[in-house]
């Protein structure tokens, strides 16, 4: 559904893929052991609308979360994730709107980290 689009968007981008190897994107969880820099995406709401007695769409919030042991690094990768997803659209979708943005630092694990929030409205799958 979703995921599968987004990953597809993300691993289309040449720039992105030029600062992140496309085997280093996953949902949700990273392979353990798996180099920096890596991205993760999540689903993280869906809220069904429905219309007399039919679905009529979902609107999916969504985050990419990059991660990077340099921080310049972590936010060239952000501005690719930013380009491969704002504004695009699939079949069914309406266009993806960035919504927020949080970074952090992990001192156990020394890496940088950035989070992407975006939403879309899908309206057949």
């Amino acid at each position: 559904m979703i995921g599968i689009t987004i990953a597809a968007m993300l691993k289309k981008n040449a720039a992105l893929l030029a600062l992140v190897s496309t085997d280093n994107i996953f949902p949700y969880v990273a392979q353990e052991n798996t180099p920096l820099p890596l991205i993760i995406y999540t689903i993280d709401t869906v809220a069904p609308e429905y219309a007399k007695d039919k679905w009529a769409g979902d609107d999916i919030n969504f985050s990419i979360v990059s991660f990077s042991e340099d921080y310049a690094s972590l936010q060239a990768i952000a501005h690719e994730v930013r380009t491969a997803l704002e504004l695009q659209e699939d079949s069914g979708t309406n266009r993806i709107e960035l919504t927020g943005q949080q970074e952090g630092f992990n001192i156990a694990e020394n890496v940088f980290l950035n989070k992407l929030s975006f939403s879309i409205r899908i309206n057949s799958y």
